[in-house]
């Protein structure tokens, strides 16, 4: 998974910026502390909720030549799965974008996620959704958080920190403060309308934000075709004639799980301290281990230190897991005599 962000770097580098870690992404475009600038929110959510790569390029989001610049930039540099331009709500560049996007979807798909004035009207917003292509969606309602160093919450365009939940990397996010209020005959007109609607959930007994409603599997954007895997003799392979549904359950079972076990740690820990950071990783660790060595993912990274606990609150640190699920696969045929071959 890849999300591409276009917005303003403060070290406006010349060149797009990719990256696999937010620790990255500070060094080369600038400390999210020292700065508040949306393009590092974005890539800080989207890190540590589960979505591996970012892509960023600099641009000036008022400007629609720099815009479409920019796009152009990100389209003939790599791939991605969603497009987030956060904090812009002009209708006309919008829809510039959109048009332009349209000539890649039938070769690369892909979703955007846009914002609009935090002052919008509901129906205001019903009626924007409804001009954009099926690709694109807006996002609301707008978000508070607490960056570290600064002395008040600050309010995120939604496009910030959806593309985890609209590409389902995440159950909920991870590291974010509460939606705006929203009530609950708006967010059902909207989330009618097809609106990306943040709620507030309460998950091992601590707020957290997801989807009103959860996007369809069948409505993500797949860029990555299944590809053969080859497996030598000997080698234990999982099952996996079991309905693709299945695997998805059981991704949603280990995330839950991980949630409740964090959960029992922190309570198990007074203090915000070394000690606690070390405990959260050691847990998910194990639980990772054991999913590993039953063939159900491949591979994990956990980090829990002084830098991820940053991203969190005062009381809750955050700890940063990412990890790689086998391909799903539709057919298993064995030829024990040469080697076992699983095809899509």
């Amino acid at each position: 998974m890849k999300l591409a962000i276009l917005q303003s770097i403060p070290t406006h580098p010349r060149h797009p910026v990719q990256t696999d870690t937010f620790a990255k992404f500070q060094h080369l475009c600038g400390m999210i502390e020292q700065q508040s600038f949306l393009a590092a929110h974005a890539a800080c959510h989207a890190t540590m909720n589960g979505i591996p790569r970012t892509l960023a390029v600099d641009t000036d989001i008022s400007d629609e030549t720099d815009v479409l610049h920019a796009l152009d930039t990100a389209f003939q540099t790599d791939p991605f799965d969603a497009l987030v331009l956060p904090g812009l709500t002009d209708p006309s560049i919008q829809h510039a974008v959109s048009t332009r996007c349209q000539r890649e979807q039938d070769t690369h798909a892909f979703k955007i996620i846009f914002d609009a004035p935090r002052d919008t009207p509901v129906a205001e917003l019903v009626r924007r959704q409804r001009v954009l292509p099926r690709f694109a969606t807006l996002c609301w309602p707008y978000i508070s958080t607490v960056t570290p160093g600064r002395r008040s919450p600050e309010w995120l365009p939604a496009s910030c920190v959806a593309a985890p939940l609209l590409l389902k990397t995440a159950p909920h996010l991870r590291g974010v403060h509460e939606p705006a209020s929203l009530s609950a005959d708006d967010a059902a007109t909207l989330d009618e309308a097809g609106v990306l609607v943040l709620r507030q959930k309460i998950v091992a007994r601590r707020p957290v934000i997801g989807l009103m409603t959860p996007p369809s599997r069948d409505a993500l954007p797949s860029t990555h075709a299944f590809a053969d895997v080859e497996v030598p003799p000997g080698l234990f392979v999982p099952d996996t004639s079991a309905p693709e549904c299945d695997e998805a359950a059981f991704e949603r079972e280990l995330l839950a799980a991980l949630e409740t076990r964090c959960a029992e740690v922190i309570h198990a820990h007074p203090k915000n301290d070394a000690n606690l950071w070390a405990a959260l990783a050691r847990t998910v660790t194990a639980e990772l281990i054991h999913a590993r060595d039953k063939g159900y993912i491949r591979k994990y990274h956990v980090r829990c230190d002084a830098e991820t606990a940053s991203w969190g609150t005062p009381e809750t640190p955050v700890v940063e897991i990412l990890i790689d699920f086998p391909k799903r696969v539709r057919e298993v045929k064995f030829n024990v005599s040469t080697r076992t071959t699983i095809s899509p």
